[in-house]
Parts: structure tokens; C-alpha cells; sequence
């Protein structure tokens, strides 16, 4: 069934769940679309209906010059994001549920992370069914107020815990360590915080701001700072789906 978001425009089930991935993810690699919503189509195909769906003002593009993406090895050259007017049509698609006004603004320096972070939330998904995963930044308004605002944010099913995820790609100062934790630690309403992070020396300094080494990540942890690698991740993934 095709939804009418107004004269001579149309979304087909797929452009809707093309604009729900946008719109839960915040941004999309190439790679990303394909995998998520053409998977098994020719790239050829992808590339048109992204293209359409872009001259109708539903999705844009962000060009971005040797950007890895996210898991995948191959680097890309746009991102995509969904509209305002993309917006309206999941609003037409799905009128119970409450969307943002607008999409979330991003910045070209953050645009790595948050490719990457896609691909992070994609594997915690499958190691937790069942739980509710969100990206931090849609949770800006809802969550105003709050002490900290995590990358994202784990909600286990059955209302279980409530675990905070910092994706972290640079060491920021041992200070600034110090500040977040101490927040994340008067932070009722988060049970856990993980770490996904690349380089040791991120561990390093998480260590001796919390005066130990950090759990590292399990279905049954014990402490409340957790640690993953993103290359331990990647490679789980890849395991999984040998």
C-alpha cells in the first residue's frame, strides 16, 4: 500500500521504512541503506530510488570526503539524512506516533561517529533482544534536564535495566573523565554505562579515573562501567553470521 504525503508524491512501504531507519538512526551510510532496506537489490536500483526520494525533498545528502563506513572497510562519500518533509510523511504513515518537528542537526565533525554508531547499536541489538535501543540525540528534548546525555541509550526488555552507551573514537582529557563519570554516578536513571571504544589509551584513563580496570562487556556484568573494543565488535558480528 502507497501513502500520498500530497500531489503526485507517494512512498511505497519501503520508502517508509527507509525514512523510519533515518529517522531512529539520525544518519545513513550508502552502505547502511543498502543493507538495512535494499538488501539484494542492485546498486544501480538503490542509487535511483534514493535519488527520487532526495528530488522530492523526503531525504538529503551529505557529501563527505574519505569517510570510513561504519564496520564496513570501504570508505564512502555521502551520508544521507531524513527531511522535515520526510518527517511528515512518517507522520502520514504512522499518525499515533509522535516524531521530532525537525530532523536533529548534525555536524560534518561528528558524522564518523555517528556512522559508526549505527553499526554499534545494530550489534547490541542482537546480542539484547528484545530491548529497546535509541540514539542519544533523539532523546535531546524528552530527556531535557537529565545530568547526562548519552551516544545512546539501552532499555532491556521486560523493564530491566537502563544502560548508557559513549562511543568513544578519540581520549578525551583525564578531567573530562572525571566530570562524566562523576555525572553517570549520580545519574539515577541509568543502571550501566559501556564504553565502545577504539584506542587503549581511552581504557587507560577510564582506569584511573574510576581507580580500576573497567568490566569488560558481558551479558551479566557486575560493575557499572563497562568496556568494549569496536574492533571485538566487528569481529563478533562477522562470527555471528559465519
Amino acid at each position: 500500500m502507497k501513502i500520498k504525503i500530497e500531489k503526485k508524491v507517494f512512498l511505497t512501504p519501503r520508502d517508509i521504512h527507509l525514512l523510519e531507519e533515518l529517522y531512529q538512526n539520525v544518519v545513513l551510510s550508502f552502505p547502511q541503506v543498502w543493507r538495512k532496506v535494499f538488501k539484494n537489490r542492485a546498486k544501480a536500483t538503490v542509487m535511483n530510488r534514493l535519488a527520487r526520494l532526495e528530488s522530492s525533498g523526503l531525504i538529503t545528502r551529505w557529501k563527505v570526503p574519505r569517510l570510513r563506513a561504519g564496520f564496513a572497510k570501504n570508505e564512502i562519500l555521502v551520508v544521507f539524512q531524513i527531511t522535515t518533509r520526510g518527517i511528515r510523511g512518517l507522520e502520514k504513515a504512522f499518525p499515533k506516533k509522535d516524531f521530532r518537528k525537525h530532523p536533529v542537526k548534525i555536524s560534518g565533525y561528528s558524522l564518523l561517529h555517528d556512522v559508526l554508531l549505527v553499526d554499534v547499536v545494530d550489534v547490541l541489538k542482537e546480542k539484547f533482544m528484545g530491548a529497546k535501543i535509541q540514539n542519544g540525540k533523539l532523546l535531546e528534548q524528552r530527556e531535557k534536564g537529565k545530568i547526562v546525555l548519552p551516544d545512546a541509550v539501552i532499555e532491556m526488555a521486560n523493564g530491566g535495566e537502563r544502560w548508557a552507551i559513549e562511543l568513544e573514537l578519540t581520549a578525551k582529557t583525564e578531567k573530562r573523565y572525571r566530570e562524566i563519570i562523576l555525572r553517570y554516578r549520580l545519574e539515577r536513571n541509568i543502571s550501566r554505562v559501556l564504553y565502545i571504544i577504539e584506542a587503549p589509551r581511552v581504557y587507560h584513563k577510564l582506569a584511573k579515573v574510576l581507580g580500576k580496570n573497567p568490566q569488560k562487556f558481558c551479558h551479566n556484568p557486575t560493575e557499572r562501567f563497562l568496556v568494549a573494543y569496536v574492533e571485538d565488535l566487528k569481529k563478533e558480528r562477522l562470527n555471528d553470521k559465519a
